[in-house]
């Protein structure tokens, strides 16, 4: 830890948090890859229904409505 604390003390950043909601394409696959027991290839032109939607709606720059 010290060790990475020095290297980030030479680096101008900054440190966030995104709920889940603000990307829920990188929460939509962090879920798909912690679900496969093997490495998968996503092929973009068969998307799951619910991710093509969620590409769709960040892509129009629309908010995420949380429901349920």
């Amino acid at each position: 830890m010290r060790k990475i604390r020095n290297l980030l003390s030479l680096l101008n950043f900054k440190i966030s948090h995104i709920f889940r909601e603000g990307n829920v394409c990188a929460n939509w696959l962090a879920n798909k890859g912690a679900q496969l027991a093997d490495y998968e290839e996503i092929d973009i032109l068969n998307l799951d229904t619910s991710f093509r939607g969620m590409i769709s709606v960040d892509k129009a720059a629309l908010p995420h409505i949380r429901h349920g």
